[in-house]
């Protein structure tokens, strides 16, 4: 271990609780394993935790830290938690926690939404645009810029482990994303802004509540009134979800709606090692506009699905105020879902008969399939277990990582970019996620209406009054930009 440098503090445990009123929590934590600066370099793949049974119990840790915001904000939150004592002196202890309930099961199944039969106006899929995070960051960056705290693990572990060789990061805002995309699609469709009647935003991680992106939006984008514009956090299955409600509006507005997709992820997955390693930035654009009467629309069935077993509902948190408010991702539980969601969505469409050839199933009639971007060895091993075999998927995450709502949006960009999809093709887009949301959507995808990629100038965004107004700073997107000479 490197000498201890004066300038930075060393913490005994007996100096951050009373010796009798320890948080049992953090002296687990404490005695798990000493954090390092990463000042003093170390081969993190070599780096060996020890469990409590193998340190003594007069041992102490030795915690070295720069002086920042984070680590004070970290002790001071443990002095006011759990059974230890508040600032001001006052003994404080945690609120009895009540039992959850067990999960049990609908009284009915949810049945898909048949969109032929359901709705007199049939949705067209008029225009899809997208735009990408600017900066590229690989496996190695990734390692190289990791936290202190990262546990051992090399760039092709996390490529073996997510099929993720990069993901896109930005320095702008959700909104800024948003709009971009948008004005493309619109600009694709051909349809005024003036003509658009309801502008959703599938989003989780807008930094802006009041004013919403999808209000915001509509302001930008210069409409003085919408039927509706509003903001739906539905998570990796924020494609379904804007889907099923478009083609809702649809029917009441009788105007083509404006659905965006768009996260950023870059500045909330702090150092926990599976969100720093899996998440991106993106976002996707559609315009839903209403089929010529007596043709068919472009959305044959729309399904989505929300709760679970407790496990899961919680098996994403953002804000986790365990984790400096970071997004907290836990891997067996969200395995869990989507093993869960993709078996029911495949009973379902092999119990659905295609709505243009009733001797065959809707599963059997599917050409592609487009799945949220979630961990490629994670959904190929659960596709296997559903009886789908690999090549009836296409992935991009070993370049996007995993853009939650956005990442159905920009897959299907980008099937159309590598030649996966060269005509109209039945495509089946399930998404899984955070809250145990599901959803699926079947689909035409027509490469015509697909817009080439957005490439804007972020410079000029970033000096742009709204832009400056918005900006959020966070250790991640620090790091980042240190990482990338900006």
């Amino acid at each position: 271990m490197p000498e201890h440098d004066p300038d930075y503090p060393v913490f005994r445990t007996e100096e951050i609780f009373d010796a009798d009123e320890r948080v049992p929590e953090l002296e687990a934590l404490l005695r798990w394993a000493m954090v390092l600066h990463n000042q003093y370099p170390w081969d993190r793949s070599r780096t060996e935790l020890r469990g409590p049974a193998e340190i003594g119990g007069d041992d102490f840790v030795v915690a070295f830290h720069p002086r920042n915001r984070d680590v004070m904000a970290f002790i001071d939150r443990v002095k006011s938690s759990g059974t230890g004592r508040h600032p001001d002196g006052m003994s404080a202890r945690a609120p009895a926690r009540r039992e959850p309930a067990a999960a049990v099961a609908p009284v009915a199944p949810y049945l898909p939404v048949r969109v032929r039969e359901a709705f007199a106006i049939q949705p067209k899929l008029a225009a899809l645009a997208i735009v990408r995070g600017e900066y590229v960051c690989d496996n190695t960056d990734v390692i190289r810029n990791a936290s202190f705290s990262w546990s051992p693990m090399t760039a092709d572990d996390i490529s073996a482990k997510t099929g993720i060789e990069q993901r896109r990061y930005t320095s702008r805002q959700p909104e800024q994303l948003a709009i971009q995309a948008a004005s493309a699609a619109l600009a694709k469709s051909g349809v005024a802004v003036e003509e658009i009647g309801a502008v959703l935003v599938s989003t989780c991680t807008s930094n802006r509540q009041i004013p919403s992106v999808a209000c915001w939006l509509s302001g930008e984008l210069g409409l003085l009134q919408t039927h509706t514009s509003v903001d739906l956090v539905a998570a990796c299955a924020g494609l379904p979800y804007g889907l099923s409600e478009a083609i809702r509006q649809l029917q009441e507005v009788q105007r083509p709606v404006l659905l965006v997709c768009v996260e950023k992820f870059s500045d909330k997955i702090g150092s926990s090692r599976p969100s720093r390693m899996i998440f991106g930035d993106g976002a996707g654009a559609m315009v839903i506009a209403q089929a010529a009467p007596g043709t068919h629309g472009d959305v044959e069935v729309v399904q989505t699905y929300a709760s679970g077993p407790r496990s899961e509902v919680n098996s994403i948190i953002w804000p986790n105020p365990e984790f400096d408010n970071d997004i907290t991702v836990y891997g067996p539980e969200v395995k869990s879902l989507v093993q869960r969601y993709l078996a029911q969505m495949i009973d379902e469409l092999g119990a659905q008969p295609d709505p243009d050839d009733p001797g065959r199933t809707l599963l059997e009639s599917i050409e592609l399939i487009v799945p949220h971007q979630a961990n490629k060895t994670m959904i190929l091993n659960a596709a296997a277990k559903a009886g789908l075999s690999d090549d009836q998927l296409y992935f991009n995450i070993e370049t996007m990582g995993n853009v939650s709502a956005a990442s159905i949006p920009i897959a299907l960009h980008d099937a159309v970019r590598d030649g996966v999809i060269t005509r109209p093709t039945r495509v089946f887009a399930p998404g899984f996620g955070a809250g145990a949301v599901g959803g699926y959507a079947v689909m035409r995808i027509d490469p015509a209406v697909v817009a080439d990629e957005v490439m804007p100038d972020i410079w000029e965004d970033a000096s742009s009054g709204s832009a400056a107004a918005s900006r959020a700073t966070g250790t991640t997107t620090d790091d980042m930009r240190v990482a990338f000479g900006q």
